[in-house]
Parts: structure tokens; C-alpha cells; sequence
């Protein structure tokens, strides 16, 4: 089961992981409040301690952009049953990154990295480290992605800032090693020129 929302946040503040705008809301009058005050475009998405794949239902609208589509995405989602609530989040774009651990019988705490989005599944770039980590081990968890140029401003595209991207990744190491769970999830972590953005969390408990 996913640890519930409030409880997901917490933890997530606790290790200094910095995730896109969001509001947890119940009713469509917040949230319109809400996509106001983030301002547009915004992503709506249902969330439920039971369902791990929230797309195959159809639960998550992207790219809203006025009050109206927001009230008709608000309905569309509410009509799915069993949903704990609705994330009204900031639409952020630019570079896909996929974070998660999981707890290996064998080994402990082993935390992942890799390209996200198409990338992961055509190319299955990712990294893998026993949790907890330095900053040195974390370069290197980047250095080993074949796509690491991405990072770079690879053909006109953003110059993203290792040193959040490595903050990120011992952050996570800390807590996949300090607290119970069964596996983590961030996917997709987004990048830009102005940060890192975590934007879908899945803490299994």
C-alpha cells in the first residue's frame, strides 16, 4: 500500500527533497483555489493508497491552462472510484529523471538513477548504489548514464545543475536508509534551468 499523502510530504521534507508545487484537495471549489494560487498550467491527478499506476485509469490531466478545463478535469477525476483526493500541481517541463529504492533481501537499502521518461524505456539507462551514499558516489551514479550529456545543455536543451541533481540523489540514499518501507518511487524527477523537481511519489510501505 502507498503511504498516505500527508505522511508522503513529510518525509520528503524531513530529507530536503524538493517536489513541484502541489496541493492535496477534496473538492473542486479548492481545486480552482488552488490552480489560482500555482497559477497555470497546472496537472491534476487522483490519488489512492491503492492504485500504483494511476495512468492506466486515466487519472492524471496535464497541461490545464484556464478555470475551465480545471473544472472539467476536477469531474472527470472525482468520478473514479476509490481516490483518497486530487493533487493540483504546477506543470513543470524540461528533462525526465526517474529516482526509486527498494529493500534487497540480500543487500539493504539499494537506491536507482536513471534517464526517464522514452529514454528509460528504450534504453534502459540507469544506476544503481547501496544506500547511504557520499557526494562522490553520487557523481558517479551520474557519470555511468550514457545519456549524462543531457545534463550538459545537449543540443539547445537546459543546463541543468549537477550539484541538485547530486543533493537529490544523497538525500534519497538517507532516507531509503533510515526509514521502513518497501520500495520508493519518484518518476518523473524533472529538470530545468530553474531546478530539480520531484513530480510523482510513491512511498510502498
Amino acid at each position: 500500500m502507498i503511504l498516505e499523502y500527508t505522511k508522503q510530504e513529510q518525509l520528503l521534507k524531513k530529507y530536503n527533497l524538493k517536489t513541484a508545487l502541489s496541493f492535496f484537495i477534496k473538492n473542486k471549489k479548492d481545486a480552482l483555489q488552488a490552480a489560482n494560487k500555482i497559477g497555470y498550467p497546472v496537472v491534476f491527478k487522483i490519488f489512492s493508497q491503492n492504485c500504483l499506476h494511476r495512468t492506466d485509469i486515466g487519472g492524471v490531466i496535464t497541461k490545464i491552462d484556464n478555470s475551465k478545463k480545471a473544472k472539467e478535469a476536477f469531474d472527470k477525476l472525482n468520478s473514479i472510484k476509490g481516490i483518497d483526493g486530487i493533487i493540483v500541481q504546477k506543470q513543470i517541463d524540461g528533462l525526465e529523471f526517474i529516482v526509486g529504492a527498494k529493500q534487497d533481501s540480500v543487500f539493504g537499502p539499494v537506491v536507482m538513477f536513471g534517464a526517464g521518461g522514452v529514454l528509460v524505456e528504450l534504453f534502459n539507462d540507469v544506476s544503481f548504489r547501496l544506500a547511504p551514499f557520499n557526494r562522490r558516489v553520487a557523481l558517479s551514479m551520474i557519470d555511468e548514464l550514457r545519456s549524462k550529456k543531457l545534463l550538459d545543455g545537449f543540443r539547445g536543451g537546459p543546463n541543468i545543475k549537477k550539484e541538485a541533481v547530486v543533493d537529490l540523489l544523497v538525500n534519497t540514499s538517507l532516507l531509503a536508509s533510515k526509514e521502513n518501507f518497501k520500495e520508493i518511487d519518484f518518476n518523473p524527477v524533472i529538470a530545468n534551468e530553474k531546478g530539480l523537481f520531484i513530480c510523482d511519489v510513491k512511498i510502498i510501505q
